[in-house]
């Protein structure tokens, strides 16, 4: 399928930075083609695909190299050029990403550069749940090593990193001109770059309470597996929750798990667990909780925007996680009170 000579291209890896692509797309971008870069697999059952121009699964380059030797770098060029030839007769182009330090996407900004021209190209950023609300800073000895990816240059000329400071995300970049956030969520970006977006989803028909039974829905998060919690620190979080759950007579549990937690580390025998080939936030504009339980999750954020007062949601174990220092644990625990969700310390 042909494209419009002006087309915005987004680059996601998660059912929220895709709902996010959408309302871009369809708030901001209307007079352009829409084109869907996904590099997750299970998210090819979970975007809405009729909305998009074209959508397409794009390979990490370090998950899924190319055989022999040199297969990341092999990877990246055939991703390069896979790509171009989806957008090789527009005149314009709008990238978004929810991150730019990466080497997965980094390589695009300086190839659609060259290709476009500064006039006729921008990059910018998507939401991507609590990561979004504040920095994180490249620090000296990791700006040095990402100099090392200069060096893919010589095995190809068309891998040209384009290096930053600051933000890790991209957010000082010099070559972002936007980024995106969520409605209500808290941050520290450039005030002149920023733009909020409207609620990625609203409640639908089907949300009401259909029975008297107390319900409640746990959400799952890779603590173990993004060394996010000690393995003590998971299990008594995990123990709690149960607990709590007993003492509140609450007998209909269900289970929603990360696709990243391979360890399902808050997941009970007693729960019951759901599809992963869901979105999370469509599926709790459509259906009603009581409770909506996690520890520092996004979700539950999205939680409180989407279900209001209709659910309670409460975070466990908020002081046991392993903050990279006491200014982000501030900044945690302040953005949970914000949106207030009860906060239950272990």
């Amino acid at each position: 399928m042909s494209l419009k000579k002006n087309t915005s291209i987004f680059f996601v890896a998660s059912p929220l930075q895709a709902l996010a692509a959408q309302r871009i797309a369809e708030n901001f971008d209307k007079d352009r083609a829409h084109l869907l870069v996904y590099y997750k697999k299970k998210l090819d059952d979970i975007v809405n695909k009729s909305f998009w121009t074209n959508s397409h699964y794009m390979p990490w380059p370090r998950h899924e190299p190319e055989p022999g030797l040199f297969g990341v770098q092999k990877k990246l060029i055939k991703n390069l050029f896979y790509v171009n030839n989806l957008v090789y007769d527009c005149d314009s182009l709008f990238m978004y990403s929810a991150v730019y330090d990466t080497e997965a996407i980094n390589y695009f900004v300086s190839f659609f550069q060259i290709k476009f021209g500064h006039n006729n190209f921008s990059a910018r950023i998507l939401p991507d749940g609590v990561i979004s609300s504040r920095k994180y800073p490249l620090t000296l000895p990791k700006r040095i090593l990402k100099l090392t990816r200069s060096l893919r240059r010589v095995f190809n000329t068309h891998l040209r990193y384009s290096h930053f400071s600051g933000d890790r995300i991209g957010s000082d970049a010099n070559f972002i001109d936007l980024i995106y956030v969520l409605d209500g969520m808290p941050h520290k970006y450039d005030k002149k770059k920023v733009i909020i977006l409207p609620p990625l989803v609203a409640k639908t028909s089907s949300f009401k309470k259909k029975s008297k039974d107390k319900i409640a829905l746990i959400i799952g998060q890779p603590l173990k597996g993004f060394n996010l919690m000690s393995d003590k620190n998971i299990k008594d979080t995990s123990d709690k929750i149960f607990e709590w759950l007993k003492q509140n007579k609450i007998l209909k549990v269900f289970y929603k798990n990360h696709p990243k937690d391979n360890q399902e580390t808050l997941n009970q025998k007693d729960y019951h667990k759901l599809s992963e080939y869901i979105s999370i936030e469509i599926h709790l504009a459509e259906n009603y909780y009581d409770y909506i339980i996690g520890v520092n999750s996004s979700v539950l954020l999205l939680a409180k925007q989407i279900c209001g007062e209709n659910s309670k949601i409460i975070s466990f174990g908020l002081e046991k996680i392993n903050y990279k220092s006491i200014e982000e644990e501030k900044d945690f625990k302040e953005l949970f009170k914000i949106f207030n969700i009860e906060i239950i310390y272990i």
